[in-house]
């Protein structure tokens, strides 16, 4: 059987950066990218089906898939919270299974992917220069022995290829959730001193004081701080408070 060819690297890393400028989040590059990567690796007659998994902080964070099917793969090894994908991501090494039927590194896992009919896997991981991401290629066949040794250098290869344009696309999200955890504190800030202002004047007292009441609704309500501050603007008149940005 033919085997499929991979793109030249020029060709890849320019397809990368077309993905990266053609989604609006990590979430749907990685989908694009799982889609992307399971047309590399498929011919005619052998699909492969492609996951991507991202994990922050030893967690699972995303789960990209080429098609439901590779999802529904993807949730088998979810599951049982184990198996040669998450391992490779994990640890960031290699795992190639050639055939489930033949192996028991994970017996439940095992016997309940082949169930799906899967036969063979080949989990490759990122390099990622952030310690506390990792990333992994999970490439999913039906057939045994799907990924011999010039089909795991393929994959290696590819891979390298494409790990800088996830690297980029994970570094956008991180100043992206930067940007709204840094927008929503000031947002925060900025509603507690209107109350506080509003306490001053009305109580004529210091904005310690003002501040320590407002920390004792707080407490006393089981809210947080900004709810508290909100009400108490509403209350006055001032209804919903906005933070410009300039």
């Amino acid at each position: 059987m033919e085997e499929p060819q991979l793109a030249e690297p020029t060709s890849v890393v320019a397809d990368i950066q077309d993905l990266l400028l053609d989604t609006p989040d990590v979430e749907a590059f990685l989908e694009e990218l799982a889609r992307h990567s399971a047309g590399m690796f498929s011919t005619d007659g052998r699909e492969v089906y492609c996951g991507i998994t991202l994990m922050r902080q030893r967690n699972a964070g995303t789960v990209a898939s080429s098609s439901e099917r590779a999802r529904q793969l993807d949730e088998v090894q979810y599951a049982f919270a184990d198996g040669p994908c998450l391992h490779a991501c994990r640890e960031v090494t290699q795992v190639h299974i050639p055939d489930f039927a033949k192996d028991n590194t994970w017996p439940e896992y095992n016997e309940a992917i082949t169930d799906h009919g899967v036969r063979s896997v080949l989990a490759v991981p990122f390099p990622l220069a952030d310690s506390t991401t990792k990333a992994g290629l999970n490439l999913y066949s039906d057939q045994p022995n799907a990924f011999d040794q010039a089909a795991v250098q393929r994959a290696n290869d590819y891979v390298q290829q494409a790990s800088k344009g996830l690297r980029l696309a994970v570094l956008i999200a991180e100043h992206s959730q930067t940007a709204s955890n840094l927008r929503a504190a000031m947002e925060s800030r900025t509603v507690i001193d209107v109350a506080t202002g509003i306490i001053i004047a009305q109580n004529r007292c210091t904005q310690q004081e003002a501040m320590d009441l407002i920390k004792k609704a707080s407490s006393n309500r089981n809210v947080k701080l900004r709810v508290v501050a909100q009400a108490i603007v509403e209350s006055a008149g001032g209804g919903p408070v906005q933070t410009y940005f300039k």
